[in-house]
């Protein structure tokens, strides 16, 4: 009993089948890991939805509340923080202005990276598949602010020790050159807070042009 033994053009074509199939296999894989995780966005994006403080808010407001969330609480949230009062306190003219300006602008800007999911139908928002990469630089920005008050608080501190010693001990520093002393630290301590979070004039520039 003779067995045919198959031809190379059968052999190629069932290698390219199998082949095939394997990148098939291997396209579905990458696209769904894909899209459970969320497409990966470079620093140029990220850092572009988070220069505007308004939306570094929104992103912190919704990881800190049950999402969905309301547009209008989320505009009040942040009307209170602009004008440092209390939600309640806000006037229709604060609320107003920093709706239209989520609702026009910011909210559909940061839904085209997928930070969130905007409804603009429904008026909510929720978080969305690129947020995570988001909550590293809100953290870290977080932090930045905090520290603030302390060296400002250390600068006041150390100032008023050397006052003390100076009286104490007679070492000879004139009131005048101690304040001198006072300005001059306030004056470059304040100069670098401000050259360090320059996101904080531009957003305050923002809202009284929109004024």
């Amino acid at each position: 009993m003779s067995t045919k033994a198959p031809n190379n053009s059968q052999t190629q074509s069932v290698g390219n089948s199998a082949s095939t199939e394997m990148e098939a296999e291997s396209t579905v894989t990458e696209t769904e890991t894909e899209t459970s995780a969320g497409p990966s966005l470079g620093p140029d994006r990220i850092f572009e939805v988070l220069k505007n403080q308004r939306r570094r808010r929104t992103l912190q407001y919704l990881i800190e509340h049950d999402n969905p969330v309301t547009i209008g609480a989320l505009a009040e949230h942040i009307a209170a923080l602009e004008n440092d009062t209390t939600e309640a306190a806000l006037t229709s003219r604060e609320r107003k202005r920093v709706y239209v300006g989520l609702y026009q602008c910011h909210l559909p800007k940061m839904d085209d990276t997928s930070a969130i999911e905007f409804d603009k139908a429904r008026g909510t928002i929720a978080l969305g598949a690129t947020s995570e990469q988001f909550e590293p630089y809100l953290d870290l920005e977080s932090n930045e602010s905090d520290a603030w008050p302390r060296y400002y608080l250390l600068l006041t501190g150390i100032s008023s020790l050397i006052f003390a010693i100076n009286v104490i001990s007679g070492i000879g520093i004139s009131l005048t050159q101690l304040l001198a002393g006072i300005l001059v630290g306030f004056v470059f301590l304040s100069t670098v807070h401000i050259y360090s979070t320059p996101n904080e004039i531009t957003t305050y520039l923002s809202s009284l042009a929109e004024r």
